[in-house]
């Protein structure tokens, strides 16, 4: 018995219907086409097996962007603020890559050559990726189609096997004051002394740092009550990174320090007009604070920074992070362990704290071994003599 052959349309194409059953009462089909024949059947047939696997195949015409959109409606109540708008930016550079292409029609060549195109030139900085960046993003793409797995649209993650560009350059490390520079934190005066005390001994982010107030600092407990946040893009306040309140141990010395200082705003620390600090502010205030260190220890005051001739920086400069940062290696150093650390420093996650912890400690094997070398050098030198 001859096949049956279905009539051509006016466009050329040749249309097959495929039966999905019955909703309402009401038999339900879907139209696959071909160029001929044998690939209007052959769509029909992969149409059937996708039936068979339990799929939806009412919603195979999706797009990448419709899902891409019903995960982020699903994250919104999940994570924090600030972690959701960081999923909207990483899912928009997907987004904007697909178009309106369907979601089931994406192979991993699609999005494995999108991101070697974002990797090379990062649509929002014009510049390379580092490989920890690359990673955030291949993890969205990731989420996005598990998501649309889990709701029968697809059967198969064609981003699950991406691959990281290999001449992707690593994440910068941040790194910690060394003891000299925590001493000339703590030595040199200036109107960025009372943030470099604070968020060195503390570990505030510059944004918990900006929020804090007078009322939120226990002065008989020795403690810090971070319950707010100041998000510099959206110019408003929130809750701190991970979208908890935390209570943060600080030392002696810190608490003694901020007794000292005159208490102008209900904010701990405020610009040169006793106003709130602002994005212009901070980088104003730590501008003038490096080429301020620069000068009086790079040059023992022996030369102006007003002067016609641009003076060169000579000592090594620091951010407001890396004061956190070096707030999280004075507690590897005094032996703090990392679970305290990660309450005290509002980690989300334990594993980035023991990340952190990891990395100094083979910081710390590898001094003691550099001592070593050197006992053992100056040992043999002595010998010969």
């Amino acid at each position: 018995m001859a096949k049956k052959s279905n009539k051509k349309r006016a466009d050329g194409r040749i249309a097959v219907q495929v039966y999905l059953g019955t909703v309402d009462g009401k038999r339900k089909y879907k139209t696959v086409y071909g160029k001929t024949q044998k690939e209007a059947n052959e769509k029909a047939e992969e149409l059937k097996i996708s039936i068979r696997k339990g799929l939806d195949v009412s919603s195979s015409n999706d797009s990448f962007k419709t899902w891409a959109e019903y995960w982020l409606s699903s994250k919104k109540n999940e994570v924090s603020a600030d972690r959701y708008n960081s999923l909207v930016s990483r899912s928009a550079i997907w987004i904007n890559a697909l178009g309106m292409a369907q979601i089931t029609q994406i192979k991993p060549f699609d999005l494995q050559t999108i991101l070697f195109s974002i990797a090379v030139k990062n649509p929002y900085t014009g510049k390379s990726m580092a490989r920890k960046t690359i990673r955030g993003y291949v993890q969205v793409v990731n989420a996005i189609f598990d998501f649309a797995i889990d709701n029968r649209i697809i059967d198969y993650n064609p981003a699950g096997k991406l691959k990281i560009p290999q001449t992707a350059p690593p994440a910068e490390t941040r790194r910690a004051l060394t003891e000299e520079e925590r001493r000339r934190v703590m030595e040199f005066e200036h109107r960025a002394k009372p943030s470099a005390m604070l968020m060195m001994l503390s570990g505030l982010r510059r944004g918990e740092a900006t929020a804090l107030k007078w009322d939120n600092i226990d002065f008989v407990e020795n403690k810090i009550i971070v319950n707010e946040s100041y998000n510099f893009k959206q110019k408003e306040f929130k809750k701190p990174k991970n979208g908890k309140s935390r209570v943060v141990s600080v030392p002696q010395i810190l608490i003694d320090y901020l007794k000292t200082l005159p208490k102008i705003s209900p904010f701990v620390l405020t610009n040169s007009k006793g106003g709130m600090m602002t994005e212009d502010s901070w980088k104003r205030l730590y501008n003038t604070y490096m080429l301020d260190m620069n000068i009086h220890y790079g040059f023992n005051d022996t030369v102006s920074k007003h002067s016609m001739h641009k003076v060169p920086m000579v000592i090594k400069t620091f951010t407001p992070h890396e004061l956190r940062h070096t707030f999280c290696t004075i507690m590897f150093e005094a032996g703090i362990d990392a679970l305290t650390a990660k309450e005290q420093l509002g980690h989300s996650d334990i594993k980035t704290t023991l990340s952190i912890y990891t990395h100094l400690s083979a910081q710390h094997k590898e001094k003691q071994v550099n001592k070593l070398d050197a006992f053992l050098s100056n040992a043999s030198q002595m010998q010969v003599r």
